[in-house]
């Protein structure tokens, strides 16, 4: 990445903490947080690259790795085959080792909770629900969205039980939203760029903002069907008050329901035209950031082994003995 890059790339990761994105429309919001994140993914990756590419040329990484202990002490070297190459060449891994940890982390998480949500359904599913939803019985109040290639809106007995018919219907609704949008496939490039980025500090707000406002986009996607507001606040409450570990990520108790619910009962704040046009257009430029720094990315890393090819760390192996 050139200096004029870098330094774009650092001013994008901060513009979302400048505006307010409350008065933006969700998805406006959400492209700008997720822009946000994509830029912190590419420069945890660039960090990665760039331990391996330029840590061996500096002076600091000499002195840790080019010794050997049987210099020092030559009687010991059959009994302790320690030497500074092995330090440095870990010192040089570890940030990329730990990426890779991270996302093969990341991996593993998703396909068991893919796997408690699949016998979830098969264990308690009892039949066709209201609106072509599928009835699971349990006592906790959930309506959810969930699978990824064929979703279905979920909703369990305790639900038709505490929510009235305004309720249900809107929440109903809310789910249908978060099908229709695909924000399924919004989690999933989140957590991908949650696993590289994780590092970095912030990225957890930035995950925690995106997932509000992609509530906020199922919110509204059930309010433009005429629901009354109160009554899908009402019914995320009592949702979010019986919540289980086994509910599906996209499920009406999501996001942090105390600004979801403040939102829909005071209503949402007055945007003008101008500042409509403004957001989406700022979430037009970081988006094509995003994709910018991701494409060059390589390129920049290219660039930069042909550089530390060159250079070089410009001492031999085994120089000398302990750097102290």
């Amino acid at each position: 990445m050139s200096v004029m890059l870098s330094t774009a790339v650092l001013g994008a990761i901060a513009v979302p903490y400048l505006l307010d994105l409350e008065r933006a429309s969700p998805l406006a919001a959400a492209a700008i947080w997720g822009a946000a994140l994509a830029l912190r993914a590419v420069t945890a990756l660039f960090l990665a690259a760039g331990a391996i590419l330029y840590i061996p040329t500096t002076k600091f990484f000499s002195a840790i790795s080019h010794w050997c202990l049987h210099l020092m002490i030559p009687f010991i070297s059959a009994h302790v085959p320690v030497s500074g190459h092995a330090v440095g060449d870990a010192a040089v891994v570890a940030p990329s080792l730990a990426l890779a940890a991270s996302v093969m982390s990341m991996i593993v998480g998703l396909l068991a909770t893919a796997r408690r949500i699949r016998n979830l359904l098969q264990l308690r599913t009892v039949g066709s629900g209201p609106a072509g939803s599928v009835l699971l019985s349990s006592a906790e109040v959930m309506v959810a969205a969930a699978g990824l290639r064929r979703p279905r809106v979920v909703v369990t007995s305790g639900a038709l039980i505490a929510l009235d018919d305004e309720e249900l219907r809107a929440s109903l609704d809310h789910e249908r939203g978060h099908i229709a949008h695909r924000h399924r496939y919004v989690l999933l490039a989140i957590d991908l760029c949650l696993a590289m980025a994780r590092v970095l500090p912030g990225t957890r707000r930035v995950v925690a903002e995106m997932g509000y406002h992609l509530e906020r986009d199922a919110d509204e996607y059930a309010l433009r069907r005429a629901h009354d507001p109160v009554a899908l606040a009402n019914a995320i409450c009592k949702a979010a008050r019986g919540a289980a570990a086994t509910t599906p990520r996209l499920a009406l108790s999501g996001g942090p329901t105390s600004r979801r619910v403040v939102r829909l009962i005071d209503g949402a704040p007055a945007v003008t035209r101008h500042r409509r046009v403004g957001m989406r257009l700022c979430a037009t430029g970081l988006a094509l950031l995003a994709v910018g720094a991701a494409v060059l990315l390589p390129t920049a890393v290219a660039n930069g082994f042909d550089v530390a090819g060159g250079a070089g760390s410009g001492a031999p192996p085994c120089a000398h003995g302990l750097p102290f």
